[in-house]
């Protein structure tokens, strides 16, 4: 063998070493990952069973030890190691057994080294909410104001429910300090989303319903003509300038659209009934489509207009009923979010207005 083939034999050697030490290192880490994912099913079945437990049975000592032995086996998974969302996942859950079974002070060193391990992330979210509710939970006025600070860290990241959620614990914390102005702020801040976001959403669902007229209106155009109607020239016309404006319009665009079509009907149904069967599969895909439009907008029109109506003058409660037949209420803040909002703030107001006499 030449020496060159001797350098080469000897790259490749090493380099087969290389590929089996990686292998060999892979290996080991999928079954570390796999071992501590076994680990945590089984602490998190054990956390479930805690959890019924509370339901069903309330503060007992046999809850809390369930919660403890459901720590115990997540400490376990975290001591296994592995993969930094695996183990974060285990870290939250062993915290949350702390705070669940009541131990308020463990709970917040738990998720204080979390945050310290992950500072950034989704799991640095879950430690600064973990801390703040634990702080809360402890009540002392130092213990408050801790959590008053993690919530005000929490409201600034990009909206979510964790984010909102914290402008009610700020809230809460105001008020057990005695701070009345400060609680009613916060839960101002969800109300005001709240209604921000339910005019957003009739808008946009009117917005889907303007559409449905434009379809409707344009396929009877294409089967039986513009016709010289001005007063129905007029009216898509304005229709059209109000689709056209503001994004806030559309319920008003819905109106007027609604009004093009009304002044139309009778014409479009007497012109249907004789026009010539070469026109007639146009015509049914029309009528199809005003019927479509007829079942979205109806209740939609209706229940918006009553809705704002009762808003105008002041009982925003009944005007939530209207608006909540006609809007999925699938944003943030929730409805729940809303509605301890507001109860917090008409309780406040109360206590205000008693203390005065």
């Amino acid at each position: 063998m030449t020496a060159q083939w001797k350098k080469l034999a000897g790259a490749g050697i090493g380099i087969i070493v290389i590929i089996a030490i990686i292998i060999g290192i892979y290996a080991y880490s999928v079954s570390k990952n796999d071992k501590t994912v076994s680990i945590i099913n089984e602490a998190t079945t054990l956390y479930d069973d805690a959890e019924s437990a509370m339901s069903k049975d309330g503060n007992k000592p046999s809850t809390l030890s369930k919660y403890e032995t459901a720590k115990a086996k997540f400490q376990e998974a975290i001591q296994n190691g592995g993969k930094k969302n695996i183990v974060g996942n285990a870290l939250i859950y062993s915290a949350l057994c702390s705070y669940q079974a009541g131990k308020y002070t463990d709970a917040t060193t738990d998720y204080e080294k979390m945050l310290k391990k992950y500072p950034k992330g989704e799991i640095a979210i879950s430690a600064r909410d973990g801390i703040a509710k634990s702080r809360e939970q402890m009540g002392d006025e130092a213990s408050l104001r801790k959590a008053i600070q993690y919530y005000d860290e929490l409201s600034k990241y990009p909206e979510s429910y964790l984010t909102l959620a914290a402008l009610l614990g700020k809230g809460r914390c105001y008020e057990k300090l005695g701070d009345q102005e400060q609680a009613l702020s916060n839960y101002k801040m969800v109300v005001e989303k709240f209604k921000q976001k339910v005019a957003s959403a009739a808008q946009l669902k009117s917005k889907s319903v303007v559409e449905l007229a434009k379809t409707a209106i344009s396929k009877y155009q294409s089967a039986l003509g513009n016709g010289s109607d001005e007063n129905f020239k007029s009216l898509l016309g304005k229709a059209e300038s109000l689709e056209k404006g503001k994004q806030d319009q559309w319920f008003e665009a819905l109106l007027a659209y609604d009004k093009a079509i009304l002044a139309k009907d009778e014409y479009w149904q007497s012109q249907s009934s004789t026009a010539d069967s070469k026109d007639s599969k146009k015509i049914k895909e029309a009528e199809k489509a005003l019927i479509e439009y007829r079942n979205q907008s109806a209740e939609l029109i209706k229940n918006i207009s009553i809705g704002h109506r009762l808003e105008g003058s002041g009982d925003w409660n009944s005007a939530l009923t209207y608006y909540d037949r006609s809007v999925d209420f699938n944003f943030l803040p929730t409805k729940d979010m809303y509605e301890n909002a507001q109860d917090r703030t008409d309780s406040i107001n109360l206590s205000k207005k008693v203390a005065k006499g």
